[in-house]
């Protein structure tokens, strides 16, 4: 496996910037699908888009689809976690809470993926990377604070954030499981089944909004956005998010997840109208220092080594 601490700027860190413009994009994308999709219907519709996609991604490379059996419980486990919880927290969670609090919730996974890492001892970080996470953070909070996103914790907002909440630790535990699995499958491989097995029991859960949809309800631009979301903010976004866990490492890929918001307010600005002021402008530079200072900071301690495979070293 590669060691993180030694990759510089490169194709994983473009790739990952993308991300953050596709997920970015993607929120205005699903607001407006969600007008003719109901929530569960919508996401169903996107992941076995996306399954399909990435499996025929697979096919079309001509190569074996193998599991280990000794990895397949973790695999089950990370699928359900990233990509069932995950997923159904955020769904539940965003309709029982403020924008800007869901969007602040979510800002706090780089901090926690940190700091799981570093419990677990997968990375040591320098106080300066600890440092820039707390400034990124501090910046995604002014940017919402400026916007028409509140940020209230209390009363009937409680529950929606603690709801979105333990859906961003299912992400944060999917991104620290996932790593070790990159010594023996490919980031494609790796997303194709981990997606497959979060996808069958978030079917399962939605069938009783699947029977309650009006199928007839959803025009062209509303599929568009389906096919959208489910091609890029799920496929090509996920195999990315992978192979900047095996180039850069698990904080340095996560600190990311911060430019997110900063998108999503520009998207909304030029898309939408909403303005944008001076707190706003601060908080994206405080996030765009923040996620410079623990990229190009002090590398952490590599992780522990695991035999590696052939696996590896493919794209």
């Amino acid at each position: 496996m590669r060691q993180p601490g030694k990759q510089k700027f490169g194709v994983s860190d473009v790739a990952l910037l993308t991300v953050t413009v596709i997920w970015g994009i993607n929120n205005v994308a699903v607001k407006y699908a969600l007008r003719a999709f109901s929530p569960l219907a919508f996401n169903s519709v996107r992941f076995v888009l996306a399954t399909t996609l990435i499996f025929g991604l697979l096919l079309g490379q001509r190569r074996p689809l193998q599991i280990r059996h000794q990895d397949l419980p973790r695999l089950v486990l990370i699928g359900i976690l990233g990509n069932t919880l995950y997923q159904l927290a955020f769904i539940k969670g965003i309709n029982l809470t403020s924008a800007g609090n869901a969007a602040f919730v979510l800002a706090t996974m780089p901090a926690t993926i940190a700091l799981l890492a570093h419990l677990l001892g997968l990375e040591r970080l320098s106080g300066r990377a600890w440092c820039g996470i707390a400034v990124a953070l501090a910046g995604v909070a002014a940017i919402i604070a400026g916007g028409t996103g509140q940020l209230s914790f209390g009363g009937a907002s409680v529950r929606g954030d603690l709801t979105i909440l333990s859906g961003t630790l299912g992400w944060c535990l999917y991104t620290i499981l996932s790593r070790p699995l990159l010594d023996r499958y490919t980031p494609t491989e790796l997303t194709a089944w981990t997606m497959a097995f979060g996808t069958v029991p978030l079917v399962l859960l939605s069938i009783p909004e699947l029977m309650r949809q009006d199928w007839s309800h959803p025009q062209l631009i509303h599929w568009t956005c389906v096919v959208g979301s489910g091609s890029l903010a799920l496929v090509f976004s996920y195999v990315a998010w992978y192979r900047g866990l095996r180039n850069i490492g698990t904080t340095r890929t996560a600190i990311y997840g911060n430019l997110t918001p900063l998108w999503a307010g520009l998207f909304s600005w030029l898309l939408l109208g909403e303005g944008w002021n001076a707190l706003r402008l601060v908080g994206a530079g405080l996030v765009l220092a923040g996620v410079t200072t623990v990229r190009v900071g002090h590398p952490p301690s590599p992780a522990p080594k695991t035999p590696s495979s052939p696996a590896a070293s493919r794209t």
